[in-house]
């Protein structure tokens, strides 16, 4: 009954702050191999915790060593994560957008504003000529990051030029194309290689 007279409001959001920054971690390293090495630092950390709560001297000054020395490791092993995910902090728009966005707790029910007919309808026509294309399209997760590395565009989504972009003797050739809310944003864009496993 004592904790719960001492439990404060702000207690309550400091806990569904941690589990949050927790679940996007987790949502950060799912399905790459971090995922293991992620499982294996909350492992820790809880049987730290317990030592801890049960007095356990020994095992825990132990465990409190190896996290308090971890932690520069923890930098070196996920630092693609860390940068990814600093990226998409750093590339929301402050003023025009909300700070959040990037962390939406539910899908978008109301679809893609993309012409899909058009896409569907350029691919089927580049299968033919057995012309390859890398086409990414923008829902909920910002592309800042990856859109740097190619050529900024702003055109409208039609069939001749996604046909054009990908033909092979273009300069835009090369790399993916991004599309966001049926705009072409980006060409010749590099996409970061998958850590996840087969």
């Amino acid at each position: 009954m004592e904790i719960l007279e001492n439990f404060r409001i702000l207690d309550i959001i400091d806990i569904v702050l941690v589990a949050t920054l927790l679940y996007y971690v987790y949502k950060l390293v799912k399905g790459t191999v971090a995922i293991n090495i992620f499982i294996g630092i909350v492992v820790i950390y809880l049987i730290w915790q317990l030592t801890e709560l049960l007095k356990m001297e020994l095992l825990s000054t132990i465990l409190g060593q190896f996290i308090g020395v971890g932690m520069f490791a923890l930098i070196v092993v996920f630092q693609q994560e860390i940068r990814k995910f600093l990226l998409m902090i750093g590339s929301t728009n402050l003023r025009g957008k909300a700070v959040f966005k990037n962390f939406q707790f539910s899908k978008n029910d109301k679809g893609l504003d993309i012409d899909v007919n058009a896409i569907l309808d350029a691919c089927v026509n580049m299968g033919k000529q057995y012309t390859g294309a890398l086409i990414v399209i923008r829902r909920t997760t910002s592309l800042e990051f990856v859109k740097a590395t190619g050529d900024a565009m702003d055109i409208e989504v039609n069939k001749p030029i996604i046909e054009s972009i990908f033909y092979k003797n273009s300069t835009l050739h090369d790399g993916a194309m991004i599309i966001e809310d049926n705009v072409i944003t980006a060409t010749r864009v590099i996409l970061p290689v998958t850590q996840g496993r087969s």
